[in-house]
């Protein structure tokens, strides 16, 4: 009997599109075809909002095509400030009256009038408070403009949405399929994208916390370009060239009693900023520098955030995705400020490449930017 092919993954970025067409093969899954395309291929950002729903749309239609997916279904994922993410304990009751009291949940915990987002939610689990039965509810809420936007370039590269995903879920969803990390286990997942960095923390079984910080790579090429008075395209290869500032050696050991920090570095380049090597790569690491610092203090308060919900629960460690954790010397930012030992997740670590199609060589360098691509194929698999 005819099996229709399952939804297809859509990672839109704000860089690149990535394409993922998974299937399963036994108990195994596969990656099929894989397709990516520059959103920018020039390197112009062009401010018109048109001209850039025009290039996503045709990075798109370039990524299927290279890939050779007539697939038409589609699971694809939104990111950004628009998306609110809340995680409640109501008590236990009827599934219908579930939804009414997140209607009226909703108006607390969402910053938007309710007309103007789309909301869904999930039951997490269950738990006993003596007499009482509660539930753990994960509630969703994404403005429907962006969600709209979304859908219309997923359309007029002629495809159908099936599902519309967060990206911090998705990457979750890739990090579980890949790893099975038991459920006590206590993981931080960091994905850094081109303008936003999501954050999902897994624990007991699940995720816990979800939240998107409005830095990434971009803001880093930015800074540099700033600094040096060069072009966007300049800064980004000086960017992929020199990576993170490098990390002193006495400070990479987790268990090293090292008490700097990347602000105490900051602080002293400001304090000798007159005697300080002024090449271009010094004032490029700089920029980088101040970049980070910020993303570093977003992620502690994350953790810290999360700690402090739930008492006796600590963040064992990180695992990071997206093109931008690719750079030099970040995994050894990341362990020095944040205390922790860092991994860079494999998206493909459990999943075969189909025997017929993908070659390893073809996607050895970018196959660590496929977490949330391969986590939105996953659920296209179960949809």
């Amino acid at each position: 009997m005819f099996r229709p092919k399952a939804p297809i993954g859509v990672d839109i970025g704000s860089h690149t599109v990535k394409v993922c067409q998974l299937r399963q093969a036994g108990e195994t899954i596969e990656l099929e075809k894989f397709g990516i395309a520059t959103i920018y291929p020039t390197g112009d950002h062009p401010s018109d909002p048109r001209e850039q729903q025009a290039l996503r749309i045709a990075a798109l239609k370039g990524a299927l095509e290279v890939a050779e997916i007539k697939a038409k279904q589609t699971v694809s994922a939104v990111c950004g400030e628009s998306i609110i993410v809340r995680y409640l304990q109501l008590p236990e009751m009827p599934e219908d009256e579930l939804k009414k009291a997140l209607q009226w949940e909703a108006e607390e915990y969402i910053p938007f009038r309710l007309s103007e987002v789309n909301i869904d939610s999930m039951i997490l689990g269950r738990s006993n408070d003596g007499d009482h039965s509660k539930m753990d509810v994960l509630l969703v809420s994404a403005k429907k403009d962006l969600v709209e936007n979304h859908v219309a370039v997923i359309r007029a590269a002629g495809l159908e949405p099936r599902i519309v995903d967060v990206d911090s879920f998705a990457f979750l969803n890739c990090f579980e399929m890949n790893y099975r990390p038991a459920p006590e286990e206590c993981v931080a997942l960091v994905n850094i994208g081109g303008e936003i960095t999501s954050m999902n923390i897994y624990c007991n079984g699940g995720s816990r916390f979800s939240r998107d910080i409005p830095i990434g790579g971009e803001m880093m090429t930015t800074a540099i370009k700033a600094r040096l008075g060069c072009s966007f395209q300049e800064a980004e290869r000086i960017k992929l060239l020199q990576g993170a500032p490098p990390v002193p050696a006495e400070s990479r050991d987790p268990a090293s009693t090292y008490t700097g920090s990347l602000m105490d570095a900051i602080r002293g380049t400001v304090d000798e900023i007159q005697g300080a090597d002024n090449t271009p790569e010094a004032q490029a690491g700089r920029a980088v520098q101040l970049v980070l610092s910020n993303l570093f203090s977003e992620v502690r308060r994350s953790i810290e955030f999360f700690e402090n919900q739930y008492r006796g629960i600590n963040v064992a460690r990180i695992v990071l995705g997206g093109g931008t954790s690719l750079l030099n010397n970040m995994v050894e930012n990341f362990e020095r400020e944040l205390r922790l030992p860092v991994e860079i997740i494999d998206p493909l670590r459990l999943v075969r490449l189909a025997s017929r199609g993908i070659k390893d060589e073809q996607i050895k360098s970018i196959r660590h930017q496929l977490g949330v691509g391969i986590g939105l194929g996953i659920r296209g698999l179960a949809a």
